[in-house]
């Protein structure tokens, strides 16, 4: 019954094309496969993209020796065989090495034949004997690593740089090298060279390559030399304007002498707001205290600071101060030391009741000098806060000197001061 039945499926089953058509596709497809594994004839196939090894031997390793510019070579390889077989073939089925790499023992340059071998778990083809490329050049050394100070040499070209002022800042003013020891035993410099066009105001961040330079200046082609860090320069335009350069001057006489500031004009840039905040066209870059000077000329240097959130941007970043006092003299002259200190409170011991003070200022005025002329008081002023009743204590009081209105035109040079034994006596 079974038997019977099975028979009558199968010829219902091939009674139908669709399914003689099916069968006869995969006869004849394992037909093709059978006569083209069996076959004689050979395909020629070339094999792409092989990554190529290039090891040195221990004693080179150990030494310290690296090759360098040896990573991502690839070589091709051309292969014959059943076109089945070297069809199914890939990159990892050969294995492309560097010939006589293991003989290198010292830095240098090298050119190195490549070979190639089967190295998957099909062996039945062939490989052709040339490589491409048949040889490779490496550089092997020692690694180096080295720090340098970055040059600014970034140039920013401004449409308008008579109202506008452009910084530019590198993100790192110093960079560590590393590379092959030859190469950067020739480096004496690093810098950053560009020429930028900014396009409006703000701040535009560039991303910089580093050149190399050696002692004469001349820059160094060293692709296989790189930076521990990346260098980017920060452009920023801000507004800028020019501001006359003046001091201010304490305890000078009625009949000042003159006094020169140079640079005379300064140029200052920051924020828009910064610059309206300031309400003149006048920088005041430091105080003049004639009590510090005598009769001889001064000429001091100092530092042009600008005011807060902005910069100055000229090429003077100090300016020289000078005042002409050859025409004065000087005359020393002693004069009694008052306290005004109420003395139903205070006991007061002065260690001195005269001074001698120096006051400059013309010949003629001064010949007329006497020290009824001159007031001198000791100034208390916060040293006697703590003070308790009954209690002493030695102080050491600034003296505040004033010459009488007939003299406003002389000044006192110096400052001076007083020893003095205070009793708190209420």
């Amino acid at each position: 019954m079974n038997s019977t039945a099975n028979k009558n499926f199968l010829q219902r089953l091939f009674s139908h094309n669709i399914v003689l058509l099916i069968l006869a596709f995969i006869l004849s497809f394992v037909a093709w496969i059978i006569i083209n594994m069996t076959s004689g004839t050979e395909t020629k196939v070339t094999v792409d993209n092989i990554p190529v090894t290039i090891e040195l031997s221990a004693e080179a390793s150990d030494d310290g020796l690296k090759v360098y510019n040896g990573e991502n070579i690839t070589a091709s390889v051309e292969i014959t065989g059943n076109r089945v077989i070297v069809g199914s073939l890939s990159a990892s089925d050969i294995s492309v090495t560097a010939d006589q790499s293991s003989s290198i023992i010292s830095p240098g340059s090298y050119t190195l034949p490549l070979v190639a071998k089967k190295a998957g778990i099909k062996s039945n083809y062939n490989i052709v004997s040339v490589v491409t490329p048949s040889s490779v050049t490496v550089f092997v050394d020692h690694e180096a690593e080295e720090k340098f100070n970055v040059e600014n040499l970034v140039v920013v070209n401004l449409d308008d740089d008579e109202n506008y002022y452009a910084s530019r800042s590198l993100s790192h003013t110093q960079v560590t090298l590393v590379g092959p020891e030859t190469m950067v035993n020739r480096i004496k410099s690093v810098a950053v060279k560009d020429e930028i066009t900014p396009d409006g105001t703000g701040q535009q961040v560039v991303n910089e390559k580093l050149i190399y330079l050696d002692a004469n200046g001349d820059e160094l082609d060293l692709p296989l030399v790189t930076s521990k860090e990346d260098v980017t320069v920060t452009v920023q335009v801000l507004p800028c304007k020019a501001y006359k350069t003046d001091v201010k001057i304490v305890n000078a006489p009625d009949d000042s002498p003159k006094v020169t500031v140079n640079p005379s004009t300064v140029k200052i840039a920051g924020p828009q707001e910064n610059l309206d905040s300031i309400k003149s066209d006048t920088i005041v870059i430091d105080t003049i205290d004639f009590s510090e000077f005598d009769n001889s000329n001064i000429a001091r240097e100092i530092n042009i600071s600008a005011p807060d959130g902005c910069k100055v941007v000229s090429d003077e970043k100090k300016a020289t101060v000078k005042v002409d006092l050859s025409s004065y003299s000087k005359t020393a002259i002693t004069c009694k030391i008052a306290s005004e200190l109420d003395s139903t409170q205070y006991s007061t011991v002065f260690n001195t009741t005269n001074v001698s003070i120096a006051v400059c200022g013309s010949e003629d005025k001064l010949s007329e000098l006497t020290a009824s002329d001159v007031k001198i008081v000791a100034d208390f002023t916060g040293l006697l806060d703590n003070l308790k009743k009954d209690a002493t204590i030695s102080v050491t009081a600034p003296l505040n000197i004033t010459l009488s209105s007939s003299y406003s035109d002389c000044w006192v040079y110096g400052t001076y001061s007083v020893e003095v034994n205070v009793k708190k006596l209420k």
